[in-house]
């Protein structure tokens, strides 16, 4: 619960596209996508720290449980929308790449909804 708590209240309220619209509005996209990655960036940090020594497949075993469902779309966000350099997060990176071989999280990905923002 520890990191699905971190992902929707630390790193994701400041990602959404209201938040970002409206920052966007008072400092420019790109001072606005500087600050959305701090915060991404220290969640990360702050998760990573929590899996030192992991050797699962998933974050909390070889199945999938909650906190990867929240960790997959925050991830995917991070690296597609803010350009987040996984390379820092060695684990969050492995779980990645194992998420995306899944067809659920495969067809999940915002770019694949029908609602998604063309941008």
């Amino acid at each position: 619960m520890q990191i699905a708590n971190i992902v929707c209240s630390s790193i994701q309220p400041l990602q959404c596209y209201a938040v970002v619209g409206l920052v966007d509005g008072k400092l420019g996209s790109s001072e606005s996508h500087q600050i959305v990655r701090h915060y991404i960036d220290k969640g990360f940090r702050a998760i990573e720290k929590l899996f030192e020594g992991c050797d699962s497949k998933y974050a909390t075993g070889d199945e999938i449980q909650l906190a990867d469902v929240f960790l997959a779309p925050q991830i995917h966000t991070g690296v597609t929308r803010f350009q987040i350099d996984m390379s820092k997060y060695p684990l969050l990176e492995r779980f990645y790449k194992a998420y995306m071989e899944i067809p659920a999280f495969q067809v999940a990905v915002p770019e694949k909804q029908p609602d998604a923002p063309l941008s």
